[in-house]
């Protein structure tokens, strides 16, 4: 009888042992967790701050004259609207900056069906999805409630189960098209804020976070005049003439500033739309910003 006992107490003793091992596992995973998120925080932290000071590099260099240094005399050089990379380091990584001149995407607010279907067509998509999603735009934002031949109005976003319907209104941020169906975040920015940083960022992009040339974040704004190709391109060729971009009082700029640790992943994006007014105290005005 004192044996089994003692083999039941051995048997408990054994569980015992057992759940406490499981438990100090389960406890071990949760911090590592914790740790691990911890640190990404951190380092995410770290990036956005390296994205912000690139950003007020920009700013500070807003108005700036043509630089008479030379072309190859990348840190010296005067920053221009126009495009062009900078790399601004700093001691634990480094911002990735470019300004572009706002008005000269087209407006979509302003364009109509046939120039947003243009803008489509100009990133690659066929004629008769660009047409579709054309319809789609142009019923967002148009202040009617009749949907277009290929389009869609409230009755269609209801019966789709989305929570919210057409503006029919002016967007008041480009990434209110992300609204729309049918515009995914590849096509608007170029690649999925969702994927890894490695994926997000392509195998042919050499800095990561700063949007795809064709993507309707590049190509749309809600600023401006400019509402076709015709102008942008004329835009275009006046550029390649003068070789240079200067800043206009009173013009729209964007302002993308990517932070990258030196360590790698994650970057941060911080994306700024700025009116310069040198007239002002601070020389400009924050009409929008949103961290990617």
């Amino acid at each position: 009888m004192i044996k089994h006992q003692d083999g039941i107490v051995i048997v408990a003793v054994l569980w015992i042992c057992a759940l406490i091992m499981w438990l100090s596992l389960q406890i071990g995973a949760e911090t590592r967790l914790q740790a691990d998120e911890r640190v990404h925080l951190l380092r995410q932290t770290q990036a956005l701050y390296l994205a912000t000071g690139g950003a007020f590099e920009a700013l500070a260099r807003m108005g700036e004259p043509i630089s008479l240094e030379r072309e190859d005399d990348t840190e010296n050089a005067s920053w221009q609207p126009d495009g062009t990379i900078h790399e601004v380091a700093y001691r634990t990584g480094r911002a990735i900056v470019t300004i572009q001149k706002e008005t000269d995407k087209v407006n979509v607010n302003e364009a109509t069906q046939e120039q947003i279907k243009a803008v489509l067509e100009k990133i690659g998509l066929e004629d008769d999805q660009a047409d579709t999603l054309a319809d789609f735009i142009a019923d967002f934002v148009d202040p009617d409630d009749t949907p277009r031949l290929n389009g869609a109005e409230e009755d269609y976003y209801k019966n789709e189960g989305l929570r919210y319907v057409p503006f029919n209104n002016k967007l008041t941020s480009i990434d209110q098209l992300l609204l729309v169906p049918g515009i995914t975040q590849q096509l608007f920015y170029g690649f999925d804020l969702g994927a890894g940083e490695a994926e997000a960022e392509g195998e042919s992009s050499e800095y990561p976070l700063l949007t795809g040339k064709d993507s309707l974040f590049q190509m749309f704004t809600i600023y401006g005049n400019n509402v076709s190709f015709e102008d942008e391109e004329i835009l275009e060729q006046a550029k390649g003439e003068m070789d240079y971009v200067t800043w206009e009082a009173n013009g729209t700029y964007r302002i993308l500033s990517c932070g990258k640790l030196s360590s790698g992943s994650p970057s941060v994006t911080l994306w700024l739309i700025v009116r310069y007014t040198p007239e002002s105290e601070s020389g400009y005005e924050v009409l929008y910003r949103k961290i990617l």
